[in-house]
């Protein structure tokens, strides 16, 4: 059974909606807790790698990606194929560079730059939408509302939680199309 097969049968995973749900709360309610810019910063970014960290350890999806990871690094490691007499199993010598015979493939340069565009391109997206939630909370700030950014992080909160639960059923959903 593929991994994609068995993420997609198996059900919403509890922990991983726990930590989506703690994770982001935590990240958008730092302003209120934290004052100093820089301080934020660093508390954001601790709350991101202990969010990241316990998703991969704790949730059924981060274990299949720890495996995954540990297949490409075993892959990558045999790729070559060299056997103890120092030829590839086609018979060239290990030190000439292998001959790929599959399709043609985009020069190294267009992958490089599409990857840099997308890169940007999501990295303007985030930071555009994290300003907006920003005012959003210091608009709440003006207005007197108390933990003013706590109360936007719940909603973004229970936003990250509805698309984490969602996910599995979104994926069974495409299975079953293409099944169909």
């Amino acid at each position: 059974m593929s991994q994609d097969a068995t993420t997609a049968r198996r059900g919403v995973d509890p922990t991983a909606l726990a930590i989506a749900g703690a994770t982001t709360l935590g990240w958008y309610a730092v302003p209120d807790v934290v004052r100093p810019r820089w301080a934020r910063a660093l508390t954001k970014t601790v709350v991101a790698v202990a969010g990241a960290v316990l998703t991969f350890k704790a949730t059924a999806e981060g274990r299949e990606a720890q495996d995954a990871v540990r297949s490409v690094r075993d892959a990558v490691r045999d790729a070559d194929g060299t056997p103890a007499d120092g030829t590839r199993a086609d018979g060239t010598p290990a030190d000439e560079p292998a001959a790929h015979d599959g399709p043609a493939t985009m020069p190294p340069a267009v992958l490089a730059l599409a990857g840099a565009g997308a890169v940007a391109a999501s990295a303007a997206l985030t930071v555009a939408g994290e300003r907006w939630v920003y005012r959003r909370g210091e608009r709440l700030r003006r207005r007197g509302a108390r933990l003013p950014h706590t109360r936007v992080g719940l909603v973004m909160a229970a936003l990250a939680v509805a698309l984490t639960a969602v996910e599995p059923l979104l994926r069974r959903a495409g299975e079953d199309e293409d099944a169909g």
